[in-house]
């Protein structure tokens, strides 16, 4: 399993200071949507530089316009874009296409998708990279259905594409685990710890 933070309350200077204390207990580093909104993408770049050695993606979450978007999100620095699972079979390719031309990875975001797993399975042919089973900020406490669905895909596919996302702390991390996801994605529990990097060897 690779360890992604996601780093959404804060601007860039902060996430540098983060990184810096945490960087050899995390895999992937998360331009998170509020940031991407606050700061814009130009200072991606600067983020792979100081890491150069991680992955970074700019969780975009692209609903339209997927070739374009997804291009500014690779321009920009990012190796991995996200685009949503509920945007049109022609935006999703978008986005492929981009990748493809760039040398880059997907992550397609289920979030409020009604079947997500069925939906993987319909798009998993076009050879986008990952799944993300991603539990809502506004219904972060309903991981009931997080687990049902974790259930659901490992009876249709490989874990090893899947990323989970939302309120993922350690009680529920011991409840994953045995699924062996690809991606466990770490946010508020590390990025607002008093001390985060106890918070990251708590989950690592």
């Amino acid at each position: 399993m690779k360890l992604q933070i996601a780093y959404d309350v804060g601007i860039y200077q902060d996430l540098v200071i983060l990184i810096n204390k945490i960087q050899d207990l995390i895999d992937i580093i998360e331009i998170g949507t509020p940031l991407i909104l606050r700061e814009g993408l130009e200072k991606t770049s600067y983020i792979k530089k100081q890491f150069p050695n991680k992955k970074i993606i700019a969780d975009m979450k692209i609903m339209d316009a997927g070739e374009i978007e997804a291009d500014i999100g690779f321009d920009s620095g990012a190796d991995i874009v996200s685009v949503l699972g509920l945007a049109s079979m022609n935006t999703l390719l978008g986005v492929k296409t981009s990748a493809n031309k760039k040398n880059k990875q997907v992550m397609v975001d289920m979030i409020n998708h009604p079947d997500p797993v069925m939906h993987w399975m319909e798009i998993l042919k076009y050879g986008l990279d990952y799944i993300c089973l991603h539990n809502a900020h506004d219904d972060i406490n309903n991981t009931k259905n997080m687990m049902n669905i974790i259930q659901q895909f490992s009876k249709k596919d490989k874990c090893e594409n899947l990323a989970l996302a939302g309120g993922i702390e350690p009680v529920m991390l011991k409840k994953i685990k045995k699924y062996q996801p690809g991606i466990v994605i770490v946010g508020s529990y590390i990025t607002m710890s008093e001390n985060p990097r106890e918070a990251t060897e708590n989950i690592r």
